[in-house]
């Protein structure tokens, strides 16, 4: 009785250490969107012989496509921990292969720009996405799989005290910089397409963040047409 009493216990505790909280969440995009930079500049670099940094913010070095795939793949590895592997990976593939389409679309038809072309690759769809790319995700999802146990020790540590407090003021920053880089990006594509700027706010935007700026901070991005 007293055996049971005690595995019960240990299994609370192991699901309690799974649950989804924000803390976690926000850990593993803040990681998720510095280590994919760092990855895919690297990638570049053997592939293409220079380093391409594909940032998506206006003042720290982050792209928070790859941080909202580090998300998905956390949450995906929580909700479905006692189902096989291969299931886990199939969903954590799909959810972030619909994740760089949606982006891709919104870019593509809300501003007319892209900000990766992968109309050369094999089985694409509409530049967009890829055969290449949802495997690599394939991949990148195994590797979070057969991690996830260590990553939740980890961000089980991150909680309490100077944590908090740093997850907090972080936050605020993140959300800062994200916000100024999608004002940013939605006024270079305003101004590419003709469309003046209406407002005092716009015309200081215009000014801190002009075409040859953002033309240098986001490199591989174009405009269509």
């Amino acid at each position: 009785m007293e055996k049971e009493t005690v595995k019960q216990k240990k299994n609370y505790l192991k699901e309690k250490g799974s649950l989804i909280i924000y803390s976690k969440l926000f850990w593993l995009f803040l990681a998720g969107s510095v280590v994919g930079v760092i990855m895919e500049g690297t990638f570049c670099l053997f592939t293409k012989g220079q380093w391409e940094s594909h940032v998506i913010s206006v003042c720290l070095p982050f792209n928070a496509l790859y941080g909202a795939g580090a998300v998905l793949f956390y949450v995906g590895a929580v909700k479905l921990r006692k189902k096989n592997i291969w299931i886990r990976v199939l969903y954590m593939t799909v959810a972030a292969t619909v994740l760089e389409l949606l982006c891709g679309l919104l870019l593509k038809y809300g501003l007319g720009m892209r900000a990766w072309n992968y109309e050369n690759s094999f089985l694409n769809y509409k530049g967009i996405i890829c055969l290449g790319f949802s495997i690599a995700w394939g991949i990148a999802a195994f590797g979070f799989c057969k991690l996830y146990s260590h990553i939740n020790s980890l961000l089980n540590k991150l909680r309490g005290g100077y944590w908090n407090c740093a997850c907090a003021v972080l936050s605020i920053v993140m959300a800062i910089d994200i916000s100024l880089a999608g004002i940013s990006i939605v006024r270079w594509s305003e101004r590419h397409y003709g469309i003046s700027a209406s407002t005092q706010f716009e015309q200081e935007v215009d000014m801190e963040a002009p075409d040859e700026w953002m033309e240098s901070r986001f490199a591989e991005w174009r405009f269509l047409g």
